[in-house]
This record gives C-alpha cells, structure tokens and sequence, in this order.
C-alpha cells in the first residue's frame, strides 16, 4: 500500500512544477510575438482523507460543460458558472478556483460523487508560495474547508 502524503511537501512541489513550466513556457516563446501561459493566482491540490489519492489544479477561467454533474449542480447554487457570484461575501468567478478544478480532476478520476470527501492542501500563490485564504466560494461549496 502506497504511504500517505503529506499535504505541506505537496502543494510546494505542485507550485514549483508550475513555475518550471513556466520559465519552459518562456524559453520555447522568446523569439515569437505569440501569447505565452503565465503564473496562474492560486494552486491547489484535492486528495482524498487518506491522502493516498490526489489531483492538483491551479486558478483558471472555467468551462461549465467540463465540471462533474455533482460539482456543477453545487456551484450553481451560487450562480452561473463563469460569471459573478449573486451572494456577499469574499467571491470570486464561480469555477474559476483551484480548489473546484482540482476537485473537479479528483471525482471524473476517482468517481467520487461526494462533496464530503473531498479534502484540500492549503491554497498556495505558486510564485511566492504564499498561503492564500479559501474563498467563500469554496467554502460554501465544500464541507470540509
């Protein structure tokens, strides 16, 4: 059996693949004027409590038709999905976050159909590797936050 991971190490890994394959990124689009990826916001990583299983995602604009039936019914409760969030609070573009598309890779993966077990490393700004607060959003969306 494959030995549990730990959350901390994790996220800090996932955040330096992201900034390798962004000097990657660079490097192959340096002599062209063509739009080249840079530094998503936030990057996160959904495991399961275990933490044996785990799919990482990071901050980006989302696609309504990709999400997992079960997220999307959640999300929609906030509102459309791509657009604003109708409640108060600290919002953001609802299915914008890493948390919803890390969840999202997790239960298509795993087949989890349950917002509750559904676990989260902290939230991370892949360049500084500063802990970012989960947002309502999430928070609202799932239990364990």
């Amino acid at each position: 059996m494959k030995k549990p991971f730990d959350p901390d190490k994790e996220i800090l890994n996932y955040c330096e693949h992201i900034c390798n394959a962004h000097i990657q990124v660079l490097r192959q689009n340096k002599d062209t004027k063509t739009w080249y990826w840079d530094y998503p916001k936030v990057a996160a990583i959904c495991h399961d409590r275990g933490r044996n299983l785990k799919r990482a995602s990071y901050s980006h604009h989302p696609v309504e038709s990709e999400f997992h039936d079960v997220l999307k019914r959640e999300l929609m409760k906030l509102g459309k999905i791509g657009k604003g969030c109708s409640k108060p609070g600290d919002r953001f573009v609802i299915g914008n976050c890493a948390e919803q598309h890390a969840a999202n890779l997790y239960m298509k993966q795993y087949g989890e159909n349950n917002l509750g077990n559904l676990y989260f490393t902290k939230a991370m700004r892949p360049r500084t590797k500063q802990e970012r607060v989960y947002c309502d959003n999430c928070k609202d969306t799932f239990p364990n936050l």
